[in-house]
């Protein structure tokens, strides 16, 4: 039996997925704060949920989702946490890719950790850690400035 913790990560997977902006935000406590690491990557700050909404309507004219296949999650009954480890990639709208790069460029696989911790309730993401495939993550910066250079 699925428990609510793991109900909610799945949930949250497939509407990542499904670029499903209204579900991924209404599954966001109003207080939530949403974290990037590794550091590595460059220190930033918490954002809020304005934010992380404001960073996903960005992409809405050039990825159509966000398949992931999800390797491995662990539950943390008492911190009500629960944390995916997961791979995959983005899909793309034809229009956003271009020649430049290939197919195997524009399609790659990342890794990636998220760390859910939700409310009392157990029924919304009250903080959001994410550590993302650094090596990837790079690459992917250059897809989105290219594929969103090709939608203009």
């Amino acid at each position: 039996m699925s428990s609510k913790r793991m109900s909610l990560a799945l949930k949250y997977m497939q509407a990542a997925k499904e670029m499903d902006f209204s579900t991924i935000m209404a599954m966001r406590s109003p207080s939530c704060t949403h974290l990037f690491h590794p550091s590595s990557l460059g220190v930033r700050p918490p954002i809020d949920n304005a934010t992380y909404e404001a960073n996903l309507v960005r992409f809405k004219d050039i990825i159509s989702g966000f398949p992931m296949t999800i390797k491995e999650t662990l539950e943390d009954e008492k911190k009500n946490q629960i944390m995916i480890w997961a791979e995959g990639g983005q899909s793309w709208f034809p229009e956003a890719k271009d020649p430049g790069f290939s197919e195997e460029e524009w399609n790659f696989t990342r890794e990636y950790i998220f760390i859910l911790s939700l409310d009392e309730s157990g029924e919304k993401i009250e903080r959001m850690v994410e550590f993302v495939d650094t090596k990837a993550t790079e690459q992917l910066r250059l897809l989105l400035a290219r594929a969103q250079e090709n939608v203009k």
